[in-house]
């Protein structure tokens, strides 16, 4: 596809979905804040965009959409069986899974009455969009690499540790990176296989693009190039066998490949239906996906030995593979998330209470795992956070989904109606349809593989720039839907309308809470709060400044247990055990100061000293404030502090 011919809807994608990758400001107190309001802004404006280009007799929404409705209606379960939403995170997550369902109904609108074709140019814009994200995001790595990010003029984000550094361009997260280059692998093979790229600038955007996933030091992009090479491979098989289909119906007929291209065939002795690009033989597929998987093997100590060499200080990939790193703590998550799921099998914890429940559940648990607002997988996230409810009706509707990809798009061929208008061979063009049809799904199931492989070791989802990418392809794959097309304008035009009012106001209370954040000591209660969101954030701020004092304890102590409710962070836990000290419950004090060992043995001991530190400047400061002092708490902290020895 041609930039300069490049259809309207086309071009919004490549825009809509490259460019939040590639957004390299990141903030406190929500890091990936700007990444994603870039992500709804251009998302909502690919609706409006598609919604307005939609022709012919369409449906209106596709089954898919089922998927986020049914976790919208989840949530309002849960609201009305009267869990509390402390951290605003619900509504939150309401609007992001709307968005979801309406960027699959955009898809579904778009793809309905395209010829193959025609919906090659939007699977290659796709591609074009991840491939055009992974390379750029290689680049700000290696500016990283250099501590260049200074001098790049504010567009590559700095990378701020010392040691053991897993660089990750302008996400903010190395596995995040990660998957965007194992996303542009596949994208590099099909954009070969579709004469958009010759082998030498192929192996140049797969060399980049590997380099980036060994500097990230992700285990989950080496699993994804694995899976590039796996999908290199069944295009190769695909390839093979449409070439003998297409041997089967002609003798030598030019047409189409496997690839979807227009590329045509060779009539050359001995090369008969071959296809005339190089790359869409498959054996040059099968070459592509040895290629893929031998660089990386090349690379791995390669880099590692010019870290070494020049001083980069480059965490160790595959050191951590074979000692098996962090699954101690990832099984300590899973542990966690099934005992949430246990103790409300129904309807879960809801949204945003993943790191509170967590806190409550340690002994019980017993198991020890990072702090953590998510389960780190999604099938566990969805289980603890709503219930069977929740996570039965997802998997059902995906399940259903899947079926009727492979049965439309995989074994049967999508789109018949289509081609019964060729006024060419039909036997031909029905053939090369067909497998440029299944070509077409095998690397978009490509993409969603990977997708779903890293929600099953984190959390990608939960961000609009990888969530709304993963619901347009849900959408463009479905086979069946229902309803007019008359409504598609209207929704258009309301997600449209609603999309600006919540973007407007989204920027500007973000606006606030950062300013908030950032503030001098003592003048953040000049500053404006947030007026619609964010205010969870706000009042953390608030309970943090606070001067605690004996007489303001009791009033101080529902604001910082909904900090820990927002994030369980050391001081914010030691300052409420403080809190019930002072109001009488003292057991309550030393459980809570009990759990900081189980999340943060490294700030167990600065905060027991701090706490020390409160309890003989309650002594010393007169005989009215030595009456309140919580003497068994405070007699048992200075025992405890008495175990580490003076520095």
């Amino acid at each position: 596809m041609s930039p300069s011919r490049a259809p309207l809807p086309a071009a919004a994608l490549v825009v809509a979905f490259a460019f939040p990758l590639l957004v390299s400001r990141h903030t406190l107190p929500l890091a990936t804040f700007y990444g994603e309001w870039a992500a709804a802004l251009l998302g909502v404006a690919l609706i409006l965009v598609l919604a307005f280009s939609a022709k012919g007799k369409i449906r209106f929404v596709p089954w898919i959409a089922a998927l986020p409705l049914w976790l919208i209606a989840t949530t309002l379960l849960q609201a009305a069986s009267g869990m509390d939403d402390v951290t605003g995170t619900r509504l939150m997550t309401q609007v992001m899974l709307g968005l979801a369902a309406t960027v699959m109904a955009a898809a579904w609108w778009t793809g309905q009455g395209k010829s193959i074709a025609e919906r090659g140019e939007i699977v290659d814009a796709l591609a074009l969009a991840f491939l055009v994200a992974g390379l750029l995001g290689a680049l700000t790595q290696w500016v990283q690499v250099f501590h260049l990010e200074r001098e790049m003029f504010g567009l590559v984000s700095e990378y701020f540790h010392s040691a053991n550094r897993r660089l990750w361009g302008n996400l903010n997260q190395p596995n995040h990176q990660a998957t965007v280059q194992g996303l542009a692998l596949v994208a590099a093979v099909w954009m070969a296989t579709r004469g958009a790229l010759r082998f030498p600038a192929w192996l140049i955007a797969v060399l980049l693009l590997e380099t980036g996933i060994v500097l990230s030091g992700s285990r989950t992009g080496v699993v994804h190039v694995g899976i590039a090479s796996v999908y290199a491979l069944i295009a190769a098989a695909m390839a093979r066998r449409a070439s003998r289909e297409r041997e089967g119906t002609s003798g030598g007929t030019s047409g189409g490949t496997s690839g979807g291209t227009s590329g045509g065939t060779s009539g050359e002795p001995g090369g008969k239906n071959r296809p005339a690009n190089v790359m869409q033989r498959p054996t040059a597929l099968v070459v592509m996906a040895i290629v893929m998987a031998a660089l990386l093997l090349i690379l791995q100590p390669l880099i590692r030995a010019a870290g070494q060499t020049f001083g980069w200080q480059l965490f160790d990939t595959i050191a951590l593979i074979q000692a098996g790193g962090q699954l101690s703590g990832r099984h300590a998550l899973w542990a966690h998330a099934l005992a949430m799921f246990h103790a409300h099998p129904w309807l879960g914890i809801g949204y945003g209470e993943f790191g509170w429940a967590e806190f409550q559940l340690l002994a019980q648990v017993g198991a020890r795992p990072e702090m953590a607002l998510h389960a780190h997988n999604a099938v566990l996230d969805m289980l603890a956070k709503t219930g069977l409810v929740g996570t039965a009706g997802v998997l059902l509707i995906l399940l259903a989904w899947l079926w009727r990809v492979v049965r439309d798009r995989l074994l049967r061929g999508y789109g018949a109606e289509h081609r019964a208008d060729l006024s060419v061979d039909l036997s031909v063009e029905l053939s090369v349809d067909l497998s440029a049809d299944r070509a077409q799904t095998v690397m978009l199931l490509a993409w969603l593989a990977m997708f779903g492989l890293h929600s099953m070791l984190e959390y990608p989802l939960h961000y609009l720039y990888f969530l709304l990418p993963f619901s347009f392809l849900l959408g463009w794959l479905e086979t069946g839907g229902a309803g007019s097309a008359r409504w598609v304008k209207p929704l258009g035009i309301v997600v449209g309308v609603a999309g600006l009012v919540v973007l407007v106001t989204t920027w500007q209370d973000y606006r606030r809470v950062q300013a908030r954040e950032y503030a001098p000591e003592g003048t953040r209660d000049t500053l404006p709060r947030p007026a619609y969101w964010f205010d969870a954030y706000a009042r953390a701020q608030t309970a943090e400044d606070a001067t605690i004092t004996p007489d303001n304890a009791r009033a101080l102590l529902p604001s910082h247990i909904a900090s820990v409710h927002l994030l369980p962070m050391p001081a914010t836990i030691a300052r409420t055990a403080w809190l019930f000290a002072l109001t009488g419950e003292q057991d309550r004090a030393r459980l809570w100061m009990d759990r900081l060992r189980y999340y943060y043995q490294g700030d167990e001991r600065a905060q027991f000293a701090a706490l020390a530190r409160s309890c003989e400047e309650l002594q010393e400061a007169g005989t009215v404030q030595a009456a309140a002092q919580p003497r068994e708490f405070c007699a048992w902290v200075r025992a405890k502090s008495r175990r580490w020895p003076e520095q």
